[in-house]
């Protein structure tokens, strides 16, 4: 799973979830290009860029993709979100340290429809083996989707 995806996901449904009278951040529908730079397990890795469609449908209702998430992922013991203007921080813990268990913490502050920014930490246990990350991402809307990067 993509991180851009997971952090939109978690961030747009707690805020619709939680804050209903609260308007939540939007995002432009359409292809996204994310460039991850940081470090796993202590160690530099190359920066990753990548291009991801999200479609008008889940740009209106982010929360469909949290619960597909949500299934996958696990049980979640703790999932605190605060916003705060255009920056959301929040911190997630969801799952079994012995079978699968994630741990992030994470803040994005949106620029506005077509960027962001974020920073974020995490620790994955699974089958026994800890990864961690020290991740930054920058998100720019880069146009319509084209067919061969739609979901």
């Amino acid at each position: 799973m993509r991180i851009r995806l997971i952090a939109i996901a978690f961030i747009s449904g707690a805020l619709l979830a939680a804050q209903p009278a609260r308007a939540a951040i939007e995002l432009t529908p359409g292809a996204w290009q994310d460039t991850e730079t940081g470090e796993e397990n202590g160690k530099p890795v190359p920066p990753q860029v990548t291009v991801d469609c999200m479609t008008p449908e889940e740009a209106r209702d982010p929360v469909k993709i949290l619960t597909a998430m949500k299934d996958q992922a696990g049980e979640c013991g703790k999932l605190d979100i605060k916003q705060s203007g255009n920056v959301v921080t929040f911190i997630m813990q969801c799952g079994d340290p012995q079978q699968m268990a994630m741990d992030m913490q994470a803040t994005y502050t949106f620029i506005d429809a077509k960027h962001y920014t974020g920073v974020l930490t995490s620790t994955v246990i699974l089958a026994g083996k800890k990864t961690t990350a020290n991740k930054q991402v920058t998100s720019v809307w880069v146009g319509v989707c084209k067919r061969e990067n739609k979901k």
